[in-house]
């Protein structure tokens, strides 16, 4: 494809995109549910759509000048089957009740997985359309009285805060004549992490007690193993284990509680925001996998130490929306 064809297509891409924002949306109810309404179905006729007109518009010619009548018969049967389509294309999308259910959290660069549910109701409705304005869209066949789940994935999403838009529920049905679509809020966004960096050595992860006498486990007993965690000292770490194809492990002592870890915005490695935010995160990560407690200092906020899928997800947060208008 030229470029003049893909500016173009851009263009009209854009062009439709405008106009369809005046278009109405339907929005989920008390339950969370969609019904499509019928004054929110939009249909138009497709390119099969045109040329079936234009040649129902020819055989209508031909009848009348050779005043063929059996001719006049075919093509107000064939007119007759093209407006029944009409109908049929629209009440497949009438009707239809649905829900958005959001996607989990992701890091920077990983896919968005976004899951919609289909609920039937006593008709079938074949070769319905779902997909994400400018996104690719799926086809499913949503048989009586069946509930049904599909993904639609968007992407490469930059860390934020982010809305995947209007939900586009559309079909074809039965003859691919016209297209009957609407336009579904989808109101669930998606949480992306910053993209994590490095490992990194921060300050204090190497377990040290504010007066420096002690490596922050004691020396009596010994209490375990743990995962090693960048930052640990040599003199810790069981390289007994690690002769045997054990992986690397970091020695645990009774007799003195470990110092929690201070994850500051200060000590990041990094010239600009994102290389920070990816440093931290990988921190945050390295940390939680060594189960060591761990706080976060962020130039808005502050989480005190603790750790756990929770505060992992709270500390990951804080980060992906560091700058915007969410945080």
């Amino acid at each position: 494809m030229t470029p003049d064809r893909v500016e173009r297509r851009a263009e009209v891409e854009r062009t439709t995109m405008a106009l369809s924002s005046f278009m109405r949306v339907e929005r989920a109810t008390s339950n969370g549910r969609v019904a499509i309404g019928g004054r929110r179905i939009y249909i138009l006729p497709t390119s099969y759509g045109l040329i079936y007109a234009a040649l129902l518009f020819l055989m209508l010619l031909g009848a009348v000048n050779y005043g063929n009548n059996p001719a006049h018969l075919l093509t107000f049967l064939l007119a007759a089957l093209g407006g029944n389509a009409i109908f049929l294309t629209w009440r497949n999308l009438r009707g239809l009740q649905l829900r958005c259910l959001g996607s989990a959290p992701v890091f920077a660069g990983q896919t968005a997985v976004f899951v919609v549910e289909l609920v039937g109701d006593d008709r079938e409705r074949p070769a319905i359309q779902l997909g994400f304005e400018g996104g690719k869209s799926l086809v499913v066949d949503l048989p009586p009285s069946a509930t049904t789940r599909r993904e639609l994935r968007i992407a490469d999403l930059p860390r934020g805060l982010h809305s995947p838009g209007r939900l586009v529920v559309s079909t074809q049905f039965p003859l691919g004549l016209f297209r009957a679509w609407c336009y579904v809020a989808c109101e669930q966004a998606v949480l992306v992490y910053p993209r994590p960096g490095e490992s990194w050595v921060a300050p204090g992860s190497e377990g040290a007690t504010l007066d420096g006498e002690s490596d922050g486990y004691g020396a009596e007993d010994f209490a375990g193993l743990r995962n090693y965690v960048a930052g640990d000292q040599p003199s810790r770490i069981d390289w007994k284990s690690f002769a045997r194809d054990r992986g690397l492990n970091t020695r645990l002592f009774s007799g003195q509680a470990p110092v929690p870890l201070w994850l500051d915005w200060q000590d990041a490695p990094g010239a600009d925001t994102e290389t920070r935010l990816s440093a931290l995160a990988r921190a945050i990560l390295d940390a939680e996998a060594g189960a060591r407690e761990y706080g976060l200092r962020m130039p808005q906020a502050a989480l005190d130490p603790d750790s756990g899928p929770a505060h992992r997800h709270q500390c990951l947060r804080l980060l992906a929306l560091q700058g915007q208008d969410h945080a």
